[in-house]
């Protein structure tokens, strides 16, 4: 199956690197010449324009920052795509554009299936990520072994739109829970807890969770640079709201900390990882929450 993709980021370039491992001819278009140019070094084709990849791919992969992007991209796409053409949509955007764009495939005999993405640049780079995909079963069958490439566990939840409803789902809960690992540490670091000794306490009690063991880490060695910026943490959780407004769902905790990475977009921190949610808290209290430095 020859496969276009576009949107070359954190996630779309190691996702296309196990594409072409996989042996999939894999064509590329980006913006900018530079973000392509790994890629054409490990045998992937650069062109000119989306249209071009669109009118000779097989199956055009889509992994782009926000829902206004995946719309712009995707309806250049449908314009030149050739009927029972393939797009699976991996970026994380709310259900409606989802179906929007599935609705506006369909009119013209392309194939749509949303598959969101879960597990980070590594786990993009190493194939095991979660695959959330939405889509009629037919179109999903034929995505499967592009998806097996991409993660290690993949899950059909239903009809076009569910993949990105299931992510904005898991969003919800990684946004929350790393808005409240940093408020818990802040909190213990205040009141004059060692904070190694608390995060190693709280890793064997009932706080114990994947989120803790990715932030914690980063929080104590003041490792911010960004696997997944607060500026996206905002976006995602903005979508989930957006979500649960259209179908009368109150998440006051998403909304709470949707608040805690407006914030840090205030003070010029979006572009930080989200595990820099712990900054803004810090400074209203005072404190810092670090590693003492080695002997």
């Amino acid at each position: 199956m020859r496969i276009g993709m576009i949107g070359l980021g954190r996630m779309g370039r190691p996702m296309a690197e196990r594409l072409l491992a996989a042996g999939f001819p894999v064509a590329v278009w980006a913006r900018h010449e530079a973000s392509a140019a790994p890629l054409v070094a490990r045998g992937a084709r650069a062109v000119a324009s989306i249209e071009a990849l669109a009118a000779e791919a097989e199956c055009v992969l889509t992994c782009l920052p926000r829902p206004v992007d995946v719309t712009r991209v995707l309806t250049a796409v449908l314009r030149a795509a050739r009927p029972e053409t393939l797009v699976v949509e991996t970026s994380t955007i709310d259900p409606e554009t989802s179906r929007r764009l599935a609705a506006v495939a369909a009119a013209r005999r392309v194939a749509y299936v949303d598959a969101p993405v879960s597990g980070g640049p590594s786990g993009a780079a190493a194939g095991t990520l979660t695959v959330l995909v939405g889509g009629e079963p037919a179109a999903v069958a034929r995505a499967r072994p592009v998806l097996e490439a991409l993660g290690a566990h993949v899950h059909h939840l239903g009809p076009a739109g569910s993949g990105h409803l299931a992510k904005l789902c898991n969003q919800i809960i990684t946004g929350t829970a790393y808005a409240a690992v940093a408020e818990a540490l802040v909190l213990g670091v205040k009141g004059g807890l060692d904070p190694e000794r608390l995060v190693a306490a709280l890793s064997t009690a009932s706080g114990r969770s994947r989120t803790l063991e990715q932030e914690a880490p980063a929080i104590l060695a003041r490792a911010f640079e960004a696997r997944f910026t607060a500026d996206l943490a905002a976006k995602d959780l903005d979508c989930a709201l957006e979500a649960a407004e259209a179908l009368t769902v109150r998440l006051p905790l998403a909304a709470a900390a949707r608040h805690c990475y407006e914030e840090m977009r205030r003070l010029g921190l979006g572009e930080l990882d989200q595990a820099a949610v712990v900054i803004p808290a810090e400074r209203v209290a005072g404190v810092t929450v670090r590693a003492k430095p080695a002997p």
